[in-house]
């Protein structure tokens, strides 16, 4: 189909008639009353506000630090101004200044003494510190163009927001420790052993993992799990499995313990004989009993271990790995897989082994089981943080000297960092990550001529530079170029997207399969002279500057907007079809939701899941009126259930995207969304009571588990059923359409707990299509 006068003109406009303008200015200018008037934070097309009390304490802490963050991105329309990207950090800024926000304990990794504050409770100089706080901003403008379409700016906006918004790939909890304890030394010590001793790295996985893989992150993933075990003889089990501040604790707790080791290459090798000890006994007894190859048996055993060392109690391996066959056999459900975080879960496991390990050295683990002293224990090492930033003198000397940005062409960074002295990789970097559709979509922007976000180099005294923030974005530069850069062996390598073609472009369609040798001079050029804003901050100046706190701060936690969902639906479909389907979740929000929406919780964030899942269900009722919903729903049988899903979720976001362009089609899927609502009222009528929360829960949680959530699943098969009744308005089926949908949810979710094979997963879609065939007939 070829593109309308609308679309031609806002791709010239978008082309040639943008204008970009990069300033810094004060929090306390952007948050003045006249700046507060004039921005509009909230646009239709942005998400809803979604950081937690954590996310938002540890983006406050940042700008109090000085720590760089990403620039927030503005449209100028006249006096106005629209946030495009940036409305987390806006809105945090302000619910900061205007004492909605107090500071959680959980995200000051730097400044624990601000705990419980808010704006107004800050001594006066820190109050000032916020307010001098600098902030990169990004202003885009339509310049040229005085009588410019409604829609078309519309448009404009939305493709600028998409653009900032898909590139984004948040860091692993994995990663982030690998980060944080970067020069850790006994990190250090493992990692150097494991990626030399591949027979220990392998056993360690299957021993403590529960497989064998060829994962790229595996050392780092045994390494925190080596820190975690480490840390957990020093955990009353009782606390750790209460979950609240569980990772703050371990972290905490192991930074303390550490600090106290004397000779680390001794205590490498105490802690290594200790694991050495443990795969011994995974060898002996997975051989006699294949149930005993359970990762949860092991974990206990190397933490009981630990603890009769630290105790100097002799344990007899001969005695162990005679009694433990028949011992654990007999308690193996004790250590299922079945809820394995839960809290009576962790009790059970490690008071069970903790039996077993006493009865065969006759020590009692009570008091690392359960230790009521703990508590006073964690403060006092709390209060040791807090005494380190107890003045402002402290304070002040934490913060960075923020340096200008240096506009730097591709040519030259891509000439520097095939050189030594230009570190891509630094230790504390993740493994390339970013795809080629993303990767595409970053060339596009550099032909454009649409600013990327800053990268943030860290130059040490020796002359290198270590790239903190920015390096998916040059991986993804470099690999298009097809260009080679020094990893941190100091070897020249390529990309993994090296070479790459250029895929699902939206402005620049017709280069879609071009690779960079395909592009005519003049486009070749055009990258190579195109400018990047490059932040460097030099240890010189910066003596206390740790640049894994900002790789980690830059990168943890972002909450990005996931690729095919209603979040990123909200910015870059019609606006009709998104306000029809905003409408109808609120209409019956009290109820039919996914995902409970109460804002009033500390850390409860609205993701949009609920407006995700009715346009999802009226996407089945498009495909319903074909009779081919078998085209975006599948089913799959798992080990001990069914489990059914959208086949192709980002066909689903190709088909919204096109109703913009697509008069008719839009009209029928309007049809559809009120459908949805129609038929949602149908169902709420067929209780006998008035439907709520609780009605719902129950009638859901078919297997009457203790703890209980809600899946899109549930959903689907209500509608597979709901959807294929004609005028279900005139129709009153009542217990019996309720009792054949609970049926089916029983089967899909397996509740006699049988054997999940292909006949189990055809009989069920045999029921279905049975009970969809009655329903219809009674009309």
């Amino acid at each position: 189909m070829g593109t309308t006068v609308k679309e031609d003109k806002f791709i010239k406009i978008f082309k040639s008639s943008l204008k970009i303008d990069a300033r810094t200015i004060s929090i306390k200018t952007l948050l003045s009353e006249r700046n507060l008037r004039r921005i509009n934070y909230t646009p239709y097309y942005q998400r809803n506000y979604v950081w937690d009390n954590i996310k938002q304490t540890f983006f406050i802490e940042s700008v109090i630090l000085g720590t760089e963050i990403p620039p927030l991105i503005f449209f100028k329309s006249g006096m106005k101004m629209e946030v495009i990207d940036g409305r987390q950090r806006f809105e945090t800024l302000k619910r900061f200044k205007e004492n909605d926000l107090i500071l959680s304990g959980k995200g000051l990794m730097t400044l624990p003494a601000l705990a419980r504050t808010s704006f107004n409770k800050m001594a006066p100089e820190i109050q000032d510190i916020f307010w001098n706080s600098n902030i990169r901003i990004f202003e885009f403008e339509v310049i040229n163009e005085p009588n410019l379409d409604p829609e078309i700016e519309d448009k404009i906006k939305k493709e600028i927001f998409r653009r900032y918004n898909t590139g984004i790939t948040p860091l692993t909890s994995t990663e982030v420790d690998n980060a944080k304890y970067n020069d850790d030394k006994l990190s250090i010590l493992f990692t150097k052993y494991l990626k030399k001793n591949n027979n220990f790295l392998c056993k360690m996985e299957e021993c403590f993992f529960g497989s064998v893989s060829n994962s790229a992150e595996l050392v780092v993933n045994i390494v925190n799990y080596i820190r975690r075990c480490y840390t957990l003889s020093f955990f009353p089990i009782s606390k750790y499995a209460a979950g609240s501040d569980r990772t703050e604790t371990l972290d905490l707790l192991y930074d303390f313990t550490t600090q106290n080791i004397e000779d680390y290459d001794r205590e490498f090798k105490l802690y290594k004989s200790q694991i050495d000890k443990v795969i011994y006994i995974y060898d002996k007894l997975s051989q006699k009993d294949e149930r005993l190859k359970n990762k949860y048996i092991y974990e206990c055993l190397l933490w009981g271990i630990r603890i009769l060392d630290n105790e100097s109690i002799e344990l007899n391996l001969d005695d162990l790995i005679a009694k433990a066959p028949n011992y654990y056999s007999k308690n193996i459900d004790i250590y299922s897989n079945s809820n394995p975080h839960y809290y009576k879960s962790i009790i059970d496991r490690f008071s069970d082994t903790a039996i077993f390990l006493k009865k065969i050295t006759n020590f009692d683990f009570d008091i690392y089981l359960k230790n009521n002293g703990f508590k006073d224990t964690v403060k006092d090492i709390k209060q040791t943080e807090q005494a380190a930033v107890s003045t402002i003198e402290q304070l002040s000397n934490l913060r960075t000297n923020k340096p200008a940005p240096i506009s730097t062409p591709i040519d030259e960074i891509k000439n520097d960092i095939k050189t030594s002295n230009y570190l891509v990789r630094p230790t504390y970097q993740r493994q390339e990550k970013i795809n080629q559709l993303k990767a595409s979509s970053i060339i596009e922007s550099i032909l454009l001529g649409i600013n990327l976000p800053p990268i943030f180099v860290f130059k040490r005294t020796s002359g290198i530079k270590e790239v903190i923030d920015g390096q998916q974005r040059l991986l993804s530069i470099i690999g298009f170029l097809g260009e080679q850069y020094k990893n941190e062996e100091g070897k020249l390598v390529i990309s993994r997207n090296n070479n790459f073609k250029l895929k699902s472009l939206k402005i620049l369609s017709e280069l879609n399969g071009c690779n960079y040798s395909d592009l005519n001079i003049d486009l070749q050029d055009k990258i190579l002279d195109f400018t990047i804003d490059v932040i460097i901050i030099e240890e010189n100046i910066n003596p206390k500057f740790d640049p894994t706190d900002l790789f980690i701060r830059l990168n943890n936690k972002p909450y990005p907007i996931e690729q095919n969902s209603f979040e990123m639906w909200n910015s870059t479909i019609d606006k009709d079809i998104v306000q029809k389907a905003k409408d109808v979740t609120k209409k019956y929000s009290s109820w039919f939701f996914s995902k409970e929406s109460n804002l009033n919780e500390e850390n409860r964030t609205d993701r949009m899941e609920n407006e995700e899942l009715i346009t999802i269900l009226s996407y089945i009722s498009y495909h319903g009126r074909l009779n081919s919903y078998e085209k975006i729903l599948g089913f799959f049988n798992r080990q001990d259930r069914i489990t059914c899903r959208l086949k192709n979720k980002s066909g689903m976001t190709d088909f919204l995207s096109k109703l913009e362009k697509e008069a008719n089609e839009k009209i029928i899927f309007v049809k559809c969304i009120e459908k949805t609502d129609r038929l949602i009222n149908y169902f709420g009528n067929l209780f006998i009571e008035t439907p709520n929360k609780e009605l719902l829960n129950n009638f859901f949680n078919v297997k009457q588990a203790l703890t209980f959530r809600r899946s899109y699943q549930d959903f689907y098969i209500i509608w597979l059923i709901l959807d294929s009744i004609s005028l279900a308005e005139e129709n009153d089926f009542k217990e019996s359409l309720l009792s054949d949908i609970r049926s089916l949810l029983c089967i899909l979710r397996n509740v006699n707990g049988v054997s999940v094979n292909e006949k189990y997963l055809n009989d069920f879609i045999g029921n279905m299509e049975a009970i969809r065939s009655k329903y219809k007939k009674e009309n």
